[in-house]
């Protein structure tokens, strides 16, 4: 008889048994979202958002409906989620190189960033094209200007250039449509390429 207060043979055993079958676990659950997400952006090629069920994306990612809601409301609901760790990664690139940055030299921030745009080529290159969501592209402009506003402002002002946030937007949209073209063209450049080109940009307009 095991002594009160101490697990006994069998409570460690179940223990143990949680501990071990937790990362397979966690495993299996990023295999069923990722499957979810890929066919989410196979689903973007071909139809606007409001236009996909969720019968759709089961079917290509090969998982029960059922399983589908124990991760997500709806379709809304896996798109937000698959931006939002976009976003997350995105934020933690910008910060990795943000001294390289008010140094001068945007080139490091911008291949993280295109590295990151690459890694999640199937998702980027839909949300920004003409089947995209407006939404996220919303973001990704408010998300630039908060995580920049700072350190570009500072950077224009040694320059001496005026009118800050219409020089902003010509930045960002510039940027936006290099991706664009990046995707289109297979992405032939690679992420080092495009940001030396992306430094030779604003260095010519800065």
């Amino acid at each position: 008889m095991a002594v009160k207060g101490k697990p006994g043979k069998l409570e460690k055993s179940r223990e143990r048994s949680v501990k071990m079958d937790t990362p397979r676990r966690d495993r299996r659950v990023r295999k069923t979202t990722n499957a979810l997400k890929h066919a989410l952006t196979v689903l973007m090629q071909k139809k606007t958002i409001k236009d996909i069920t969720v019968k759709e994306l089961t079917d290509i990612a090969d998982v029960n409906r059922g399983t589908f809601y124990l991760h997500y409301e709806d379709v809304f609901d896996l798109l937000s989620q698959s931006e939002g760790d976009f976003f997350t990664k995105l934020r933690e690139a910008v910060e990795l190189h943000s001294e390289d940055f008010m140094s001068g030299n945007p080139v490091p921030l911008f291949c993280g960033v295109y590295e990151l745009c690459r890694d999640n080529a199937d998702l980027v290159s839909i949300l920004i094209g003409e089947n995209g969501d407006i939404n996220f592209l919303n973001q990704l402009k408010t998300f630039l200007r908060e995580k920049c506003l700072n350190d570009w402002s500072a950077i224009l002002r040694r320059q001496g250039i005026q009118h800050f946030d219409a020089y902003f937007s010509f930045i960002v949209g510039g940027c936006l449509s290099l991706l664009q073209y990046w995707f289109h063209g297979g992405m032939i450049e690679s992420p080092e390429e495009l940001a030396e080109i992306t430094g030779i940009f604003l260095a010519n307009h800065m």
